[in-house]
């Protein structure tokens, strides 16, 4: 990507975190982004298309980095997702309020998000043979087993967070312990927390 075109991404990108923080999704209007950001509601538009779309690439680079991390990790299975799992449960402390507010009981901005983010990272652990889901259903091909594994695992985990969130103080060890008691036992993970 071109610098200048980075660093107004980079600057969008910290606006729409920092606005975001601080009052819903929904009221963000592109004008109050751009002169956050202090760039032309033009160059906004090169970066999204809605003020929720670029408050969801924002928070979305941060988990690709995530997950980058995990797809080049040489460690078993096991322990590259668990240690990715911990990242993702500090960068949504790091944006509590917004995930707090914007989750909202799957009805949230950000719940499908992080559902596809999930279901992406499994697919992509699964296509790439790091993971496999050793569950055989009559009838029921293994992609179409795998595909619904993928969704269960990404929706059930995102449910679990918004839960996690509605504590005051929320914190990871507490998010794992209940976590790691309910991954199924197919999933790669290490049961000690």
């Amino acid at each position: 990507m071109d610098p200048r075109k980075q660093r107004s991404r980079d600057r969008l990108y910290t606006a729409a975190l920092t606005l975001a923080a601080d009052q819903p999704i929904s009221s963000l209007t592109v004008t109050q982004l751009a002169d956050a950001a202090g760039v032309h509601r033009s160059t906004f538009y090169e970066h999204a298309d809605s003020p929720q779309g670029l408050v969801e690439a924002a928070l979305t680079a941060e988990l690709d980095v995530l997950r980058s991390d995990l797809m080049k990790d040489p460690a078993d299975a096991a322990t590259a997702v668990a240690t990715v799992t911990e990242g993702v449960l500090h960068h949504i402390l790091r944006h509590v309020d917004i995930y707090r507010r914007e989750l909202a009981d799957g009805g949230g901005a950000l719940h499908a998000m992080l559902g596809r983010h999930f279901r992406g990272t499994t697919e992509t652990l699964l296509e790439r043979g790091r993971v496999r889901i050793p569950v055989d259903v009559d009838g029921v091909s293994a992609a179409t087993v795998q595909a619904a594994a993928a969704r269960f695992l990404a929706d059930g985990t995102v449910g679990i967070i918004d839960g996690w969130l509605r504590h005051p103080s929320p914190r990871v060890e507490d998010f794992l312990r209940v976590y790691l008691a309910l991954l199924p036992a197919w999933w790669p993970h290490r049961p000690e927390v």
